[in-house]
């Protein structure tokens, strides 16, 4: 049990550490020379922002396949997993909000809602068939996880 939970802080703690947003430049300026600098830069911070979440990701679905877990412990690093590719959605979402004009944002907005739902029910069915079972949070989270991870390389396109 103190192993588990030893374990649980320190993936927390190197989580909490790895996951600083990566301070980006308003894409709003005029485009000189040096703007094209500093975009050539925002590309690749974001750049940089995606391999760490994606090598983190790694690390949480090796640790999942390999090693071995309690229910307990798969159904932790399920939710980490979800809550990792949650925190790059709205990092992008926040930098989306701010560089795109508003009718451009509000757009985006509907197709977020749109998307939500539909991770809603995606989520909803994957759990039908365990629901109640110790299983639960463990599908229902890598199902989520894999949504949003979809959804954060979307976003990811629109910001390069």
């Amino acid at each position: 049990m103190k192993k588990g939970i030893l374990l649980l802080t320190l993936v927390m703690a190197i989580f909490m550490v790895g996951c600083g947003k990566t301070d980006v430049k308003n894409s709003n300026e005029p485009q000189t020379m040096e703007s094209e600098k500093d975009s050539d830069t925002e590309t690749r911070d974001w750049d940089d922002y995606m391999t760490s979440v994606k090598e983190k990701s790694d690390r949480i679905k090796i640790s999942l396949e390999d090693d071995e877990l309690t229910q307990a412990e798969m159904n932790i690093k399920s939710q980490e997993l979800y809550e990792l590719w949650d925190g790059a959605l709205n990092d992008m979402w926040s930098e989306l909000k701010r560089s795109l004009s508003q009718e451009e944002f509000s757009k985006m907005q509907d197709e977020q809602h749109a998307w939500i739902a539909e991770k809603e029910k995606s989520v909803g069915e994957a759990g039908k068939e365990v629901e109640g079972g110790s299983m639960y949070s463990l599908i229902v989270n890598m199902e989520a996880a894999k949504i949003t991870e979809e959804r954060v390389y979307e976003l990811y396109e629109l910001l390069k």
